[in-house]
């Protein structure tokens, strides 16, 4: 049986870069939430691997970071490549 994608370390390492990207800017957790429009729970369910990003609030976060579409997808390449 397949290992849902929540626990493959492809989806964790794109889960980290974004963390890394949200630390680097200098944002915390909840004035990232806030700009997101979801509590500061969620999102740290979402870093901490106890909540999956559907891949529209992917694209959400991603935006709300400062990346492109194209740069987003370029971490999900990039973590499939490892």
């Amino acid at each position: 049986m397949a290992t849902k994608t929540i626990y493959s370390a492809e989806y964790r390492s794109v889960v980290d870069e974004l963390r890394r990207v949200r630390e680097a800017s200098g944002q915390n957790q909840a004035q990232l939430a806030r700009r997101m429009g979801w509590s500061q729970q969620r999102l740290s369910a979402v870093e901490t691997g106890a909540r999956r990003l559907d891949v529209m609030e992917f694209f959400h976060l991603a935006d709300v970071l400062g990346l492109s579409p194209e740069h987003a997808l370029r971490i999900i390449l990039q973590a499939r490549r490892r």
